[in-house]
């Protein structure tokens, strides 16, 4: 089915005004960014191109996509019949996915006729800012979970993600950002992301006893099953899965791990984890869940919880205390004269733009946004993926996307990866750049 209505109306009659003006050929650059860095947050992760690059090698409307905007009343039979024949020529540099990004530093830069640009605004933003938004919230939390040992973070988001494409969309930003899998079974047949999940307290709740609940369970999946221990006493439910282990034990198998997903799951975690140690069940790992952030995390490692591993879902998946992190895209070139929004508190940069990522050691220092030919030390992190609409190099595959990722945010400054008052990272503008700001500014009076 086309994807090409997924749009505003405006993108549509701005495409038709254009049209009239014959002004649809000219050349046009935009920018997409987020502005600053929401609250609390030091970096965000750059997520959502491999979703960008289908779209825009796939954009064309078809028969009922015309069909329907003519019951609307709005468009002229002329601008129609040219929609027929639409589709993306222009050329995309992008930010690779899994790079640390911040404020007003383009996470993808457009470069097409200027009807092609202003119309895959809506899709771009949409995909852009919610798989940035849920990849810097899962990179925050897997941070949390890896203090002093790594501790796995699995993606439960998918009942709480705004729809069910969101929740797919969003398991895959939190692998990117270092999830180890995701209970989304449809993310993992889509992506590859490993699948994985337990039992509910229904479940339990269906049997006469827990105990029978739990043999139940290991007689269906003897192989690394997870028990859910707290649907009635949690202390009781950890003897329960004792039993159980002892008895996979003398078939050969091995009780994988318990869940915990309520209580105080410091004190319960020291429990649970003292009892199987006692029976030499060392290797049943604790797993937890209950409404889990990057500050619940931190807290229950702090406080000494004996907890292996984390489900988290609607804090991660909806990024809960910060649902929206307000990327933009404007417009920075048409036809090579440069373009800039002078509006108070929300200027932009014109031209076309590079950003240089500067090192020390290893460790990320100083990022510069400067004017496309300037000469600036550091590497350059936008790269051309689509030329004249076509996909200009293979991407990567996930899995790659993911280890990159987790050897971007190591070079991170700690001061910058912290959960609260972290500090700024230190974005640059070149010479040349603000060179042609002032003059702009001067030019319209801004």
């Amino acid at each position: 089915m086309s994807r090409t209505l997924e749009t505003d109306l405006y993108q549509l009659t701005m495409l038709q005004a254009y049209y009239d003006k014959d002004m649809q050929n000219k050349t046009a650059t935009f920018d997409l960014f987020v502005r600053s860095l929401p609250k609390d947050r030091g970096y965000l992760i750059a997520a959502g191109l491999e979703d960008v690059v289908d779209y825009l090698t796939n954009l064309k409307f078809e028969k009922e996509d015309i069909d329907y905007l003519k019951t609307l009343d709005l468009f002229t039979d002329k601008f129609l019949n040219y929609l027929q024949d639409f589709e993306f020529t222009g050329d995309v540099y992008a930010v690779k996915e899994g790079t640390p990004i911040f404020g007003n530093e383009p996470i993808l830069r457009i470069t097409a006729p200027l009807d092609q640009a202003q119309f895959i605004e809506t899709y771009l933003l949409a995909t852009i800012n919610d798989a940035v938004r849920t990849a810097s919230k899962a990179s925050r939390i897997v941070d949390s979970a890896n203090k002093g040992r790594n501790r796995a973070v699995i993606d439960f988001g998918l009942r709480r993600a705004h729809g069910t494409k969101a929740g797919i969309s969003g398991a895959r930003a939190a692998y990117i950002a270092g999830c180890v899998g995701t209970s989304n079974v449809e993310a993992g047949r889509k992506y590859g992301i490993p699948v994985k999940g337990t039992h509910a307290h229904s479940f339990v709740m269906a049997f006469p006893t827990e105990i029978e609940a739990f043999e139940a369970y290991v007689e269906s999946f003897p192989n690394n099953a997870t028990l859910l221990i707290d649907t009635y006493d949690t202390i009781k439910g950890a003897y329960n899965a004792v039993k159980v282990a002892k008895e996979l034990e003398k078939k050969g198998k091995k009780l994988g791990a318990v869940r915990l997903d309520s209580g105080d799951l410091v004190e319960d975690s020291k429990l649970v984890r003292e009892i199987f140690n006692a029976e030499s069940l060392n290797y049943i790992r604790i797993t937890a869940s209950n409404d889990l952030n990057e500050y619940k995390i931190e807290r229950l490692i702090d406080e000494g919880a004996r907890i292996d591993a984390f489900g988290v879902g609607t804090d991660m998946i909806v990024s809960k205390d910060q649902p929206a992190i307000g990327g933009v895209y404007k417009l920075a070139e048409l036809d090579g004269e440069p373009k800039i929004k002078l509006s108070k508190e929300k200027q932009t940069l014109p031209g076309k733009k590079q950003i240089y990522r500067q090192y020390i050691d290893g460790k990320f220092v100083k990022d510069v946004i400067a004017l496309e030919g300037e000469e600036i030390e550091g590497e350059a992190l936008l790269h051309q993926i689509i030329k004249e609409g076509k996909l200009a190099e293979k991407l990567p595959a996930l899995n790659d996307v993911r280890d990159y990722c987790l050897k971007q945010r190591d070079a991170l400054p700690e001061r910058v990866k912290r959960i609260r008052e972290a500090d700024f990272y230190n974005v640059e503008v070149s010479d040349g750049l603000r060179k042609l700001v002032n003059n702009m500014r001067e030019k319209y009076g801004g």
